[in-house]
């Protein structure tokens, strides 16, 4: 399959990168949405002057805004209005605990009510297309059980549907649902979690790309205050509850969805995923999955073998409804 035409290469990334950055600055408008006097979400939009299609996209966890940057640079002259949605603790969105990067959460439904209420205060109704990436899918496939306010078509990259931990699921279970509900316990970092810290890219688990690696983390190291931490023992806890209770549902898909996996996934698991798919093949809308063999998790940060193929299948199905 070839690549779409407008999605840049790392090339074309590392060469245009003094003009993306000018385009982020001048051209992408910043949002501030007001859920109540504690709590207000984050929300970038690029506009067209006449744009055919309305596309939201739900961020994964620990993401910033700028990471943005490229995809929408890539999309600037595709006539698109482009929302990108971030949930409260995430982004530029209010944290949960003040004063903290920690990533944590009482009850995850609050992100699904978030995402509704960030698309009625920026008057985002059907027909809109809707992406979103780990964390983001799982607010997504939540959004599309529980709310009536649903898109057109729905791509999901990598999506957060059971984490990548090498524990049988009982055990894996019991542990998090103890610890995660003990008042001392659930708002300490889990084992694999920690204030942001720069890893080595031969060491990273997220990308093959190394410019898109370095340039992503050099601009926290611009930005410390945008580099959100890891995860809290709640946080996992209510996302496992959340992952059951869609993974247990038996609710039939009605709106078109793809679905692209990563092959050499680290951070959620890429079988539980397919295995969901398949579950949901004979639903009112079939959906649609490829598995990316070889690739690591963060397909957005990912080599061009990986991003642009993954990229090209969302936005062929997002737009036109198939896979060319």
């Amino acid at each position: 399959m070839n690549d779409l035409p407008f999605l840049t290469t790392v090339s074309d990334y590392m060469r245009q990168l003094a003009h993306i950055e000018d385009f982020y600055k001048h051209k992408i408008i910043k949002h501030s949405i007001k859920v109540s006097d504690e709590i207000t979400l984050s929300a970038i939009e690029l506009t067209s002057a006449n744009p055919k299609h309305t596309l939201v996209i739900v961020p994964g966890r620990a993401e910033c805004e700028h990471k943005y940057a490229e995809l929408l640079y890539s999309l600037r002259q595709q006539n698109l209005q482009v929302f990108v949605i971030f949930v409260r603790g995430q982004g530029m969105s209010s944290k949960v605990i003040k004063g903290s990067l920690k990533c944590h959460i009482d009850d995850f439904n609050v992100y699904r009510k978030d995402l509704a209420f960030a698309l009625d205060a920026l008057n985002i109704k059907n027909p809109y297309l809707l992406m979103a990436f780990s964390m983001g899918g799982l607010i997504s496939l939540d959004f599309l059980l529980h709310e009536k306010n649903k898109p057109q078509r729905v791509a999901l990259l990598a999506p957060y549907l059971w984490p990548a931990f090498n524990l049988p699921e009982p055990i894996l279970k019991l542990f998090v649902n103890t610890v995660g509900n003990l008042p001392l316990l659930k708002y300490l970092y889990t084992p694999h979690g920690a204030e942001y810290k720069r890893i080595e890219f031969k060491k990273n688990i997220h990308s093959h790309c190394f410019d898109r690696y370095e340039t992503y983390h050099d601009y926290y190291g611009l930005h410390p205050d945008l580099a959100l931490g890891g995860p809290s023992f709640a946080f996992v806890k209510e996302a496992l509850k959340k992952q059951l209770e869609i993974m247990n549902s038996n609710v039939d898909f009605t709106i078109p969805m793809l679905t692209v996996t990563a092959g050499d996934d680290h951070v959620v698991s890429t079988p539980h995923t397919i295995n969901f798919m398949r579950k949901h093949l004979n639903d009112i809308s079939r959906p649609k999955y490829f598995n990316l063999s070889g690739a690591y998790h963060d397909l957005l940060n990912e080599s061009d073998e990986y991003r642009n193929l993954a990229l090209t299948y969302a936005f062929n199905f997002l737009l036109h409804g198939e896979i060319k």
